[in-house]
């Protein structure tokens, strides 16, 4: 690369930040614990959609003891809307080694940083530079895109040679650790408000220097990723009344919302009616009051797609469910860490059951 494009891409992007970036964030300041939750929870996920969570997540647990302290509950509660619910347990597994493990010091570098839990390369090296001032590399979906246009790296980020080749750009392009920070910041920034995947080429610092922007076709950087076939998989989910309680348990088994609190959800089960679908979840004729059966949902994760289909059952007061859920009143509902898709199913059930013929709910001793 030569030099004087390298030395104009920095001048030209700190320039632009100094006016135009993000100085306001919460968690902009030079404290490893802030840093730390923060850059988890932006993995994969935009700060507008963060921020509101990041604070009531800090209000929460202010302190790193705090949160190494806490329950897993508590955590998923304060996680819940976020998704990829796995980083919410290796943060706090992160925070507790620090901890525990550490007496409460942070490792200073991106080499210790990156063996933390869920703390890859690049969020190491984020924190590194905003915290420790070291000369660290930080190459997120944000600065991948800008340096693959800037100096048109061809390939995408599910491509060795591409992922390879862009590491190599961020660590060439890394300027004096007095600037770390506010460069590390920019890039993210011009990613994330300028060279989004709809580039605003008019707006941004370092176009006259942008080999895509050249070409005419900046949006062809990255590459697209080859189109893979989602899997589709059908469930059932209950949501079983007991008055106004619900039927709640928690999910222990490994997957996507693995620790957090749901309706029972039986897979396989995609058009049968509402006492077949009942049935399944063990409950006899006598045991269910009446059901309903909502229109399905689809929910998409990452390496799958699930169509659930939602059914509501009144159940004769005092009914117990198999396995190892309880019965949940509202309030506490509210309180427990659910997934958002679940979250908002429960709202819709029980707006239903104000509108459906009322029944008169039959105490356990009734005949």
């Amino acid at each position: 690369m030569p030099e004087s494009k390298k030395r104009l891409f920095t001048a030209r992007l700190l320039s632009w930040y100094a006016e135009a970036g993000r100085h306001d964030l919460p968690w902009q300041k030079e404290d490893w614990y802030s840093r730390i939750v923060s850059e988890v929870m932006l993995q994969q996920t935009q700060v507008v959609t963060v921020l509101p969570r990041y604070l009531a997540f800090m209000e929460a647990f202010p302190t790193p003891q705090k949160l190494a302290q806490a329950s897993e509950d508590e955590v998923m509660a304060l996680w819940a809307g976020l998704g990829y619910y796995s980083r919410a347990r290796n943060l706090q597994k992160a925070v507790r080694r620090i901890v525990v493990d550490l007496n409460g010091e942070c490792p200073s570098t991106a080499e210790g940083l990156a063996e933390l839990p869920g703390i890859g390369p690049s969020t190491a090296g984020a924190v590194a530079a905003f915290v420790f001032r070291e000369r660290a590399v930080m190459a997120d979906g944000n600065a991948q895109r800008v340096l693959s246009r800037v100096f048109t790296v061809p390939g995408n980020s599910t491509e060795t040679r591409f992922r390879e080749e862009i590491w190599a750009l961020a660590s060439d392009l890394l300027p004096s650790s007095e600037d770390m920070a506010d460069y590390t910041q920019a890039l993210m920034d011009l990613g994330a408000l300028v060279c989004r995947r709809k580039p605003d080429c008019r707006c941004c610092p370092v176009s006259v220097i942008c080999g895509a922007a050249a070409e005419g076709h900046p949006d062809a950087y990255p590459g697209k990723k080859p189109r893979r076939e989602r899997p589709v998989r059908h469930a059932a989910a209950l949501f079983a009344f007991d008055g106004e309680s619900v039927w709640l348990e928690k999910r222990e088994k490994n997957g996507v919302w693995k620790g957090l609190w749901a309706v029972p959800v039986l897979e396989g089960d995609d058009d049968a009616d509402g006492s077949v679908i009942t049935a399944r979840f063990g409950l006899r004729n006598e045991d269910v009051l009446r059901t309903a059966v909502l229109d399905a949902v689809i929910h998409d994760f990452t390496h799958y797609r699930l169509i659930l289909r939602p059914v509501m059952a009144d159940l004769r007061r005092g009914t117990v469910l198999a396995g190892t859920g309880r019965s949940v009143a509202p309030d506490e509902a509210e309180m427990l860490g659910m997934p958002t898709p679940l979250r908002k199913l429960l709202e819709s059930c029980r707006q239903l059951r104000t509108v459906l013929p009322r029944l008169q709910i039959r105490d356990s001793g009734d005949s």
